[in-house]
């Protein structure tokens, strides 16, 4: 039988990360039912590969974990990447979306060279960017290889319950290198938020303990229930408005360090309930309109018909 190859799944405890590999095995087994499936975790990559060469034919095709690593800020992932090209120079490679982003700095633009020098020879390299400005870049820096824009494949799932009772407000920020929001503006918007919610809610959906994948779909369900018992979340997170999407719940979405948020928010202009603020002055009125504005529920059919014309078309496995 052949084999499809899910390589560089996150063991670690980003909960964003871990609803990419949930999404992205379900879209495997979706499309090629007929292939046994196989994971290789991000953490184990540099090793295990050399160990699994002569058990991936050349028909065997090779998904690369997809999220927002696709640069020099986190250069051992991006390693791992170039490795497995460069090992399987005849198999079908795909890219799943992943936003691209190589600093401005000296160790920025040589590992982008390094990268584009690395692809360029694979001819059978598929790369997919979630949003349009890292379609335009990867577009432009890899000029060889296919690139197609996709929505990032967690909107593949529907996690919405309609029968679930809402109640208060869930915080979704950052704590990390990608924080732009300051303390001064999280705090104006807290007070903001106290004259509307008498229960606030906090999560940071990267910290706790390592995610196996025996337990990635249960920890997922607890995120995704809290997500759909809250009234309105805001998020300085890109995951954190793509779960309160899959899970119909209205959101505010407030700015990211880089592309990340601004650029993917245009694959959620046709969900009124999906807000995005560049000024925290503007959190009232948003929270005011989402409070008393009735919203259709989330429907995952945009996504899954952008994937299968991928498929089908685009890239044309059958």
């Amino acid at each position: 039988m052949k084999k499809v190859v899910l390589m560089g799944v996150p063991h670690h405890n980003n909960l964003g990360d871990n609803a990419i590999a949930l999404a992205e095995k379900e879209f495997i087994k979706d499309f090629f039912p007929e292939y046994d499936y196989y994971e290789i975790s991000e953490e184990t990559i540099d090793k295990c590969v050399y160990k699994v060469i002569d058990y991936i034919a050349k028909d065997s095709l090779i998904f690369l974990h997809g999220g927002g690593n696709f640069g020099d800020e986190y250069l051992y992932v991006e390693e791992g990447r170039r490795k497995v090209i460069e090992l399987f120079p005849e198999n079908t490679i795909i890219l799943f979306p992943q936003t691209m982003f190589f600093s401005e700095t000296k160790q920025g633009k040589e590992e982008l060279e390094k990268s584009k020098k690395i692809y360029s020879k694979h001819k059978k390299l598929i790369l997919l960017a979630r949003e349009s400005v890292s379609y335009e870049l990867m577009k432009k820096e890899f000029p060889d290889n296919k690139v197609i824009q996709t929505p990032d494949i967690v909107t593949y799932l529907n996690k919405s319950d309609n029968e679930t009772k809402r109640e208060g407000l869930l915080f979704i920020l950052r704590n990390d290198v990608e924080r732009v929001t300051t303390d001064e503006q999280t705090e104006y918007v807290e007070k903001i938020a106290k004259k509307y919610f008498s229960k606030i809610d906090y999560k940071d959906i990267a910290r706790g303990a390592p995610i196996l994948a025996k337990d990635r779909e249960q920890k997922l369900d607890e995120m995704f229930s809290r997500c759909r018992h809250a009234q309105l979340i805001i998020t300085d997170r890109l995951h954190g408005m793509i779960f309160a999407a899959i899970t119909s719940t209205p959101c505010i979405a407030l700015k990211s360090y880089n592309h990340k948020i601004t650029s993917s928010k245009d694959n959620f202009k046709h969900l009124g309930y999906i807000r995005y603020i560049e000024d925290v002055k503007d959190v009232e009125e948003q929270i005011k309109y989402l409070l008393n504005t009735k919203f259709e529920p989330y429907d995952n059919e945009f996504a899954k018909k952008r994937f299968i014309k991928v498929i089908k078309e685009e890239i044309k496995i059958e």
